[in-house]
């Protein structure tokens, strides 16, 4: 049999180039469900088998965590090249208005901390719970639909319930962030919080198996799990580094079109150092400003009245990037496979 010819071979290539993302998901989101699903499923062993679980080490836990999950959205500044094809001058004209949006996140921490800590947890919440739906329906091979109660009660999950359950933990990073708060939540906030949040949790559960969509409601348990037994700052960062931004990398590494082909042949290795490669400087420089921080705070509680809000002016312009993603994504386009 003779060998392709090269004209052939290119018109291949061209279009598996070509191909929409959602295409290109299967193997990238198989992959970023096993493991998200199987950290958390482990470190809830762990707290239960191990005597003394996870103790004084939740929170080198919950810095691995913060650590592993911060190039998630590093390529941000990317992902309209990815979709519209822009041009270099373009993609750096977006990257400019990225970092004054930042900056702008960041000065709200510096004229009002308690009001932008607040609208900081909410805005995470969504974004948190959103996520998750989107990854459901993407996975599905649906349009990805924001349905906002399933997206505000796995949001409230993963970082509400923690937060009240660790409270006496958070109450320094709260302080610190907002000077003169004391840091101490309302008594009562968390029996309101537990006494919602996981009462709707069973109801969601409830209708997932109803509509027979067993990988959803097994996935709401696991997490269920992970933030009642493990301790509360160990459960956020295997939420934050090991669920959260692994699922993120999975779907925007299928947006870039030099993956597809990689992708679609089922190979996971090229397209994740590519990642590793486009997220390296963004990540780098955040990481030189977090060391400047730290070098220049007295003690740790300055460290982190500086060092939250530099990461919550990050999240401001990501989570509006992952929503454009989604809206493109709500017109249809399915993936080759999924539960």
């Amino acid at each position: 049999m003779p060998p392709p010819s090269p004209a052939l071979a290119g018109r291949v290539a061209s279009a598996l180039d070509g191909l929409p993302p959602g295409e290109a998901l299967a193997r990238p989101v198989r992959a970023a469900t096993a493991v998200s699903i199987g950290v958390a499923a482990a470190a809830c062993l762990v707290e239960l088998t191990v005597p003394g679980g996870w103790g004084d080490a939740a929170p080198a836990v919950l810095v691995a965590g913060l650590l592993l999950g911060l190039p998630h959205g590093a390529v941000d500044h990317l992902v309209p090249g990815f979709r519209l094809g822009w041009r270099l001058r373009v993609l750096a004209g977006f990257a400019a208005g990225y970092a004054v949006l930042a900056a702008a996140g960041w000065l709200a921490f510096r004229a009002a901390p308690g009001a932008a800590l607040l609208a900081f947890v909410a805005v995470s919440v969504w974004h948190f719970g959103s996520g998750e739906t989107a990854f459901a329906d993407l996975r599905a091979g649906r349009p990805v639909r924001h349905r906002v109660p399933a997206a505000v009660v796995v949001g409230a999950l993963v970082l509400l319930v923690p937060l009240v359950r660790g409270a006496e933990e958070t109450a320094a990073v709260v302080a610190a962030v907002v000077p003169g708060s004391g840091g101490r939540l309302p008594p009562q906030l968390a029996a309101v919080v537990l006494g919602v949040v996981l009462p709707a949790t069973a109801v969601l559960a409830g209708t997932l198996v109803a509509a027979r969509r067993w990988l959803d409601a097994a996935e709401l348990g696991v997490l269920t799990a992970l933030v009642l037994v493990v301790p509360p700052l160990a459960a956020f960062g295997v939420w934050f580094g090991c669920w959260h931004a692994v699922r993120h990398v999975a779907r925007v590494g299928a947006e870039d079109p030099g993956n597809r082909a990689d992708l679609v042949a089922g190979r996971l290795g090229r397209p994740l150092r590519r990642f590793a490669v486009q997220a390296a400087l963004p990540t780098a420089a955040v990481l030189v400003v977090l060391a400047l921080l730290w070098s220049t705070a007295d003690g740790w509680r300055a460290f982190v009245a500086t060092d939250v809000p530099v990461l919550a002016a990050l999240t401001l312009p990501h989570v509006l990037v992952v929503g454009w993603l989604d809206r493109l994504e709500s017109g249809g386009r399915r993936t080759s496979g999924g539960p």
